[in-house]
């Protein structure tokens, strides 16, 4: 196993440890440990690039970006009343879990892995970009009676961190139906004949 693919695998081991932060509302230690998930995020590919990619790192990669994001919208979702509406995770997790399941299918039946897109980068960086200023925020929030600065307004129902929330959730919705769009052959193939199917489809 590359060493790209042991970062892939910290970072899906952080996502617990982010979580309890917000259990116990302890923001800068999940701002730190978001930040070090991302620089993973970051170097993973960067290694990959440098040694190639395997059939483990192209499922694998992606699903972690999931897992990481979905934990960090769950948990903001609940965090002081919810600073974001369920409907915007609905939405953003809906498209993962049915993008998702359509690469295990391929994955599985064929043994075609379909890599994340241009898209689907730019979907992945934003809501790690918007997620982690909306910690910053919230670490401010917390030690705003250090800093002297009333930090009320980033808590608010319909605050900086809810509107920030639309960047991520159009570029999810324009990436998804990219991921379609690109594997349309390949869907139609397979719900009209599935035994035919081969990989050049996609």
């Amino acid at each position: 196993m590359r060493l790209a693919n042991y970062l892939t695998i910290a970072r899906m081991l952080l996502i617990p440890f982010f979580m309890l932060s917000f259990r116990y509302e302890r923001m800068l230690p999940g701002l730190i440990i978001f930040c070090v998930a991302a620089i993973t995020d970051y170097l993973d590919g960067v290694i990959a690039r440098k040694q190639g990619t395997t059939s483990f790192g192209k499922f694998m990669d992606p699903l972690a970006d999931k897992l990481l994001v979905g934990a960090a919208l769950i948990c903001l979702t609940r965090f002081k009343g919810g600073l974001i509406p369920g409907w915007m995770v609905l939405i953003i997790m809906g498209r993962e879990v049915v993008v998702t399941t359509l690469r295990l299918v391929f994955v599985g039946r064929y043994g075609t892995v379909v890599a994340a897109s241009q898209w689907g980068k730019y979907k992945t960086s934003s809501q790690m970009v918007v997620i982690i200023i909306s910690l910053v925020l919230l670490v401010c929030h917390e030690y705003s009676h250090l800093l002297d600065i009333d930090m009320g307004f980033v808590i608010q129902r319909l605050g900086p961190i809810y509107f920030m929330m639309y960047i991520p959730l159009v570029l999810t919705v324009i990436s998804g139906l990219e991921f379609l769009y690109n594997n349309r052959k390949g869907l139609y193939e397979l719900m009209r004949s599935p035994d035919t199917y081969t990989d050049d489809d996609i």
